[in-house]
C-alpha cells in the first residue's frame, strides 16, 4: 500500500508574494503604505501627517475635500486675514500723492488732475483724480473715512473685491461729473480732485452689506444723510462727483449680492466660490463698460455743438 504523501507538488505549491510597488512609479519598491488608501508610496510620493503618511493623490483630494467645506465671507471669497491691507494700501498712496503734490505741484496736478475738457485725452485722470486732495485737511477727512469704513468692508467683502468697488465708485464719480457738466460753462474746464467720490460708494456698500447681514443701519444712514447735506451745503464741494460714486457704489454692490451663486447643504464651496469671483467681475466690467458707454455718448454729443 502506498503511504499518503504530505509533501506539495510543484502544482499546487503557493506562488511567491510579488513585491509591493508605488503606482506611480512602478519601478520604485516601497513597504510603506498611504494610511487612506492603503497603497504602497515611494519616498518621492509619501506625505507625512502627524499620524502616519499619505500618498500623493490622497493628500490632494483631503485638500479639496478641506476647501470644498472652507467658510467663505458674504460674497463667497475665501475668508483672509483681518488685516485690511488694500485700505492701507489706498491711505499710503494717498498721502504719497499729496507729498507729491506738495513737492512738485504743477506736475503731480497736470498729470493727475480731472478736467471734463481733457478728460477723454486723458482717461487716467477718471481714477488718479481720486487719490488727490487740495489741502491738508481735505486728504484727513476723507482718510479717516476711508479708514473707518474700509476696515470692516474688507473683511466681509474680500481685498479683490473691495478695491474693485473702490475704483469703480471713482470712476462712477468722475463719470457723473463728466455728464453733467456744462461744456459752456466754467464746470468744463475746471479741475475735480479728492477721493470723496470713492468713499461714498463706500457709504452706499456698507449700508447695503449691514442690511443683508441683518445689522442695523440707521448710523449708516445718519452718516450718509450728513454728508449729503454737506455736499450741497458747502460751498466748492462736487455734488456730482459724491452723488456718482454713490449711486454706483450702491448699485454695484446690489448687484454682487443679487447674483452671488447661492450655497445649498452640501455643495462644493470651492465650486461656488469661482463662480461666484465670475460673477462679480463681470459685475465690475459691466460697470465699467456702463460708464465708458456713458462718457462716450457724452463726447459724441459735445462734438455735435
Amino acid at each position: 500500500m502506498d503511504r499518503p504523501s504530505y509533501g506539495y507538488s510543484a502544482e499546487n505549491s503557493p506562488e511567491p508574494q510579488a513585491q509591493p510597488v508605488c503606482p506611480r512609479h512602478t519601478d520604485r519598491v516601497s513597504y510603506v503604505r498611504c494610511k487612506r488608501c492603503e497603497r504602497p508610496a515611494c519616498p518621492d510620493c509619501q506625505r507625512p501627517t502627524p499620524v502616519g503618511v499619505l500618498c500623493a493623490d490622497c493628500e490632494r483630494e483631503v485638500m479639496r475635500q478641506q476647501a470644498s467645506t472652507r467658510p467663505r465671507n458674504a460674497m463667497g471669497g475665501r475668508m483672509g486675514q483681518s488685516t485690511p491691507y488694500v485700505t492701507y494700501a489706498l491711505i499710503a498712496l494717498s498721502v504719497v500723492t499729496y507729498v507729491g503734490q506738495m513737492l512738485v505741484p504743477q506736475i503731480v496736478e497736470q498729470l493727475g488732475l480731472f478736467v471734463p475738457i481733457r478728460a477723454v485725452m486723458m482717461p487716467w485722470t477718471f481714477f488718479s483724480a481720486g487719490f488727490l486732495h487740495g489741502s491738508l485737511v481735505h486728504l484727513a477727512l476723507n482718510m479717516i473715512a476711508l479708514w473707518l469704513v474700509g476696515q470692516h468692508l474688507e473683511r466681509v467683502l474680500g481685498h479683490i473685491r473691495y478695491a474693485a468697488l473702490f475704483l469703480v465708485s471713482v470712476l462712477g464719480g468722475h463719470t457723473a461729473i463728466y455728464l453733467l457738466a456744462d461744456p459752456f460753462g466754467m464746470a468744463w474746464v475746471s479741475g475735480t480732485l479728492g477721493a470723496s467720490g470713492g468713499v461714498f460708494g463706500l457709504f452706499a456698500a456698507m449700508l447695503i452689506v449691514t442690511r443683508q447681514l441683518g445689522g442695523q443701519t440707521a448710523s449708516i444712514l445718519v452718516l450718509i444723510g450728513l454728508n449729503l447735506v454737506i455736499t450741497f451745503t458747502v460751498p466748492g464741494i462736487s455734488w456730482q462727483g459724491h452723488l456718482g460714486g454713490l449711486v454706483l457704489g450702491g448699485i454695484v454692490t446690489a448687484a454682487m449680492f443679487a447674483l452671488r451663486p447661492k450655497a445649498s447643504p452640501g455643495a462644493d464651496r470651492q465650486a461656488l466660490a469661482r463662480r461666484s469671483a465670475l460673477v462679480h467681475t463681470g459685475v465690475f466690467v459691466g460697470a465699467t463698460v456702463l460708464c465708458v458707454v456713458l462718457i462716450v455718448v457724452k463726447t459724441m454729443m459735445v462734438l455735435a455743438l
